[in-house]
Parts: C-alpha cells; structure tokens; sequence
C-alpha cells in the first residue's frame, strides 16, 4: 500500500507541474464610449494568460466615429491639465509621483509577482506531498491540504486581480485616478486620453462573480478639454455646463467590463483532487493494519 500512496502522490505532483504549464486565465475586455461619440464605439481585447506572458488581440467596432475622435481633439497634456497651472516645480512631480505610486501599487508588475508567488507556493506543496509519500503522518497530509487550498485561492483570485491591476482597472477608483481616462480599455491603441485632460472627471469601478468567471467594471465621464477651444476651456473648468450650454458637447462616457474567464489550469489543479484523496486513503488503511 506504501507504494501505491508514493505513485498516486508522485502523479499529484506531476499534475502540479502540468497545471502550472497550462493556459491560466482567458480575459476579455470590452470597453464602450457610451456618451459623446456617435454609434457607441467599442473596444474589444481577449487576453490569455499563462506562466510566461500575456497574449492579446484588439479589435475596434464602430471604429470611424472614435478615430475621428483621437484626430479631432487637441492633446493639451503639455498646457498642464485642466487646472491651467502649467508649473513644474518640485511639488507637482511629487504630487504626480504619489499618483502614479497610488494607481498603480505594482509598477505595472502585479502579474510577475502572481507568477512568483504561485510558483512558490506550488513548490511548497509538492514539497508537502514529497514530504507526505516519505513520511507519511497527519500533519504532512493537513500541511499538503492547505498548502493546495493557498494555492487554488491565488490562482482565483489573485491572478486575475492581479492581471486588472496591470490593465489599469483597479487603480481608477475616483480619488485615485490613472493614467488613461478609459482605466485602461484603450491601453493598447494609439489614442489613450488621460485623465488630466478632463475637467469635472469622475470614475468608479465595481467586481463581481458571474458564470463565465470574475467581472470587474469601469465607469467614468467627464468633459474633454482637448475638444473645446481654448478659450472656451476655463468656463467648463470653473462650472460644469448642463445639456444645451457650450461645452457640453465635451462630455465623454464609458462604461468598460472586463471578464476573467478560467483556464485548463483548473481542470489540472482540481484533478489533484482524487489523487490525494486516494493516497490519504491508502495511508489510513495502513494505519488500521498496523
């Protein structure tokens, strides 16, 4: 029975190896400008994440109203945002430091350091299991329970929460705004506005569960400055306009969702399952005969 234990735990290490090389999330992003431009563009890009790199493919439906868009407006980054306070000193880069750091806790780095940390924790349970198959005892088996659990919380939730904080989402709570104006849905074109061009800028962001995975949610509006005269930008800069007073044709919308989807990596990792419920089996038959 011993050896039987030792080929159904050295199978359940395997499986480890052959989830970790697996596909681990398919996302998809899908990003409309529901205010402001004509026949709602909608970005779309499908991600796929493993344990070396992210792939994706964009596409652009309705695209010629949002090009028009991009060409039309003026980038006004360089006039200082929407303060009109075109000062560089020391307190502004500060300020814009502190911004960034808030938007974006991982430096753009949350994805490697989910590949890390789930790299190590499957280490630490086919440590667990090898340990378990050697010397069989309760507290290697609960040690090689937990240590399978730890590691199916953070392929849930960690790697997708960690792949939104790299596409911008998570960071585009109002008061901790990003860098694009869209929390990320328009990262990969070539026309990202950012938030300091908007004047009266406003963004909220939601999760949740549904049947085909994690969803997390981006809302913002606000009033373009790069499409207004210059002239005519400080009126909306002190008082937000009404529907019908100029300036109002400013006013962007969107609403953007981005859906975590599972992977085969979930098939492999819970197929561990029977393997290791197998070998504790085993393990309390011997214990009973002895």
């Amino acid at each position: 029975m011993a050896v039987g234990r030792k080929v159904a735990l050295g199978l359940a290490a395997l499986l480890v190896m052959v989830a970790w090389s697996s596909a681990w999330f398919e996302i998809t992003a899908t990003g409309t400008y529901i205010e402001g431009l004509d026949r709602e563009p909608t970005i779309k890009t499908q991600y796929s994440i493993d344990n070396d790199e992210q792939t994706f493919e964009i596409s652009i439906e309705n695209a010629t109203p949002l090009i028009l868009y991009w060409m039309q407006r003026e980038d006004i980054t360089q006039d200082g945002g929407p303060s009109g306070d075109s000062s560089d000193g020391p307190s502004d880069e500060a300020q814009e430091e502190a911004e960034k750091e808030q938007s974006d806790p991982c430096n753009g780095e949350c994805m490697g350091l989910a590949r890390t940390s789930l790299a190590l924790l499957m280490a630490t349970f086919v440590a667990t299991l090898a340990v378990s198959a050697q010397r069989p005892s309760r507290w290697a088996d609960a040690a090689a329970g937990m240590s399978w659990l730890v590691c199916l919380a953070l392929i849930v939730f960690g790697v997708p929460m960690a792949a939104a904080a790299d596409f911008g989402i998570l960071g585009s709570d109002e008061g901790a705004e990003p860098g694009s104006s869209t929390g990320g849905f328009d990262s990969e074109t070539d026309g990202s506005v950012s938030v300091d061009q908007f004047a009266h800028f406003s963004s909220r962001t939601g999760n949740g569960l549904s049947s085909t995975g994690l969803v997390f949610t981006y809302d913002s509006t606000g009033f373009d400055l790069g499409l207004l005269d210059e002239d005519d930008r400080q009126a909306v800069i002190d008082s937000a306009p009404s529907e019908g007073q100029p300036g109002y044709e400013s006013l962007i919308g969107f609403h953007g969702e981005l859906v975590a989807g599972p992977g085969p990596i979930f098939s492999w990792w819970f197929l561990i399952l029977p393997l290791y419920a197998y070998s504790l089996r085993i393990g309390k038959k011997s214990d009973e005969e002895e």
